[in-house]
């Protein structure tokens, strides 16, 4: 899935202070959390979230639990399963539904309801949105495009009330991750529309159009790890206030950044500097040549250009050195926590000099002639493309320029590979490094560099299906550093959300996939 997104420039604040109102106090004392938004999500049907639906996302992980979650680490621990085993073929899995999943009606959580979930989110026709991330299970694709009529084709069965076999068209190691996605929740037979009846830490009270309340579902088998009896989502117009940053500055809500909802630092003046920090989330900023085009073939010019650059000399939260970014979990923690991208941090002028030199020779020419950086319309590209051109301009003489264009036509030149260096983002759509290498695998649909290493290829796969962690993330990090080897991708940043909120609130972060989780969240 294609996610190219605005840059987000760091933003320094010189702030006053403002004083919580007597509503703070009341909400922390009753364990209340107020979420400003400014859209509330309309749809709260787990298959309907599509790309960027980070508000929905949000509110459908306090309302629904898979047969696995994330911790806030990003590792995949037992949810609505209390344990599973995997076969001897590395493709078939065998869950165990905890004996005290139920819904918040009270009822029993059966297998047959993930069984009837799983069919209703690949009913035929229905809209994709990220139902791709159903196609690891045998048959998924095949039924959801029609090309397969038999549901009991597909591998999902309830061997009984508290045994769900699920069967893959493949191994794939990180498998237990995907369960974590909103694809994968079970849906209440009974539930006459989405949300009324949930499985998860919270259930739905009630909602407007400028309001969404949330409140502690007391069937939940983990009710005693959850803190807030209450988490009201709230639009500003509810409120009388301009936008949720207004709302926060005017202490009727105690949380704004993340999801959808951006800061608006027009009301920095009356932001309190303890009020305010950011959080990164699984996307990279980055730039990508076209090895399809010369002379960007030149492996020691692409290096050229590459080392030429120096990420810290630009105004970001969290520079990027590789691709894979923050967030992602690895073996027993996160991945660039065991995998450091300081070892691409490679800014040498004296040897992009040199490399620059021999990759000329090599072309046969004398300088390397202008050329242009293909970005989407938006201030902030134009901005970190300047940056990106002046360093070029100062450390190798070389001229290049900026072609600006609206987002379809951006796109179009990307897939048609009529560009030569193109700014690029990649978000992650799900909790594994892989939702990053796989991009540049050679058969990847996604992959439009014109780069194609059959080495890479293999340890991607070989990763793919290793079960021992530690050797699986040995393999990501080998694919990683090859892809930095040949100077594929010049990474720019890791992408951060802005944050606003009341420094009393513990336990809520921003998920690797700049969702709000507020579940296991309280006040101190």
């Amino acid at each position: 899935m294609r996610k190219v997104w605005l840059a987000t420039l760091v933003i320094l604040l010189t702030v006053l202070g403002s004083v919580p109102g007597s509503s703070v106090s009341a909400a922390a004392e009753k364990q209340v959390l107020r979420i400003g938004m400014d859209e509330l999500p309309i749809l709260l049907d787990p298959p309907s979230i599509e790309a960027g639906d980070q508000d929905k996302t949000s509110v459908i992980k306090a309302l629904y639990e898979g047969l696995v979650r994330l911790d806030k680490n990003g590792k995949p621990v037992p949810g609505a399963a209390q344990s599973w085993t995997v076969g001897t073929d590395g493709k078939t899995y065998t869950f165990k539904l905890r004996t005290n999943a139920k819904w918040s009606n009270g009822k029993k959580l059966k297998a047959a309801d993930f069984v009837y979930a799983w069919k209703l989110a690949l009913t035929p026709g229905r809209e994709a949105g990220y139902l791709y991330k159903m196609y690891y299970v045998a048959g998924a694709e095949n039924y959801h495009t029609g090309k397969m009529k038999d549901f009991a084709k597909v591998g999902v069965k309830a061997i009984n009330d508290n045994t769900l076999q699920v069967t893959l068209k493949a191994k794939y190691a990180y498998f237990p991750t995907l369960l974590a996605e909103p694809e994968y929740y079970p849906v209440s037979q009974e539930a006459k529309e989405a949300g009324s009846i949930s499985s998860g830490p919270f259930q739905l009270q009630a909602r407007t159009n400028t309001e969404i309340k949330l409140v502690k579902n007391p069937n939940y088998y983990d009710a005693a790890s959850i803190r807030l009896s209450e988490v009201d989502l709230l639009s500003p117009l509810g409120l009388n206030s301009e936008n949720a940053t207004a709302a926060f500055v005017n202490g009727q809500v105690d949380w704004v950044g993340g999801g959808n909802t951006p800061v608006d630092f027009a009301y920095e003046a009356q932001i309190n500097e303890d009020d305010y920090t950011y959080a990164p989330y699984a996307s990279t900023y980055y730039y990508q040549f076209n090895l399809g085009q010369k002379p960007f073939s030149n492996i020691n010019i692409r290096k050229a250009l590459t080392l030429a650059i120096d990420q810290d000399e630009m105004p970001m939260p969290i520079p990027a050195y590789g691709f894979v970014p923050w967030t992602l979990f690895g073996s027993k923690a996160q991945y660039r926590a065991e995998v450091s991208d300081t070892a691409f941090d490679r800014s040498n002028v004296n040897k992009a000099k040199e490399l620059l030199a021999k990759g000329l020779k090599q072309e046969g020419l004398t300088a390397l002639p202008p050329f242009t950086i293909n970005v989407n319309e938006g201030e902030a590209h134009a901005a970190v493309a300047t940056m990106v051109i002046q360093q070029w301009k100062e450390k190798l003489g070389v001229t290049a320029t900026i072609e600006s264009q609206k987002w379809g036509s951006y796109l179009a030149k990307r897939l048609s590979g009529s560009y030569q260096v193109t700014r690029a983002g990649w978000s992650a759509d799900y909790n594994d490094p892989a939702s990053f290498l796989n991009f540049f695998r050679s058969d990847s649909a996604d992959n439009d560099s014109g780069w194609s290493n059959k080495t890479y290829d293999q340890f991607v796969k070989q990763a793919e299906q290793t079960f021992d962690s530690a050797k699986r993330i040995q393999l990501y990090a080998k694919a990683e550093q090859l892809l930095m080897k040949e100077a594929v991708i010049i990474p720019v940043y890791n992408y951060v959300a802005d944050i606003l909120r009341n420094p009393r609130i513990a336990g809520v972060y921003i998920d690797y996939d700049g969702s709000i989780a507020f579940s296991r969240g309280y006040w101190k």
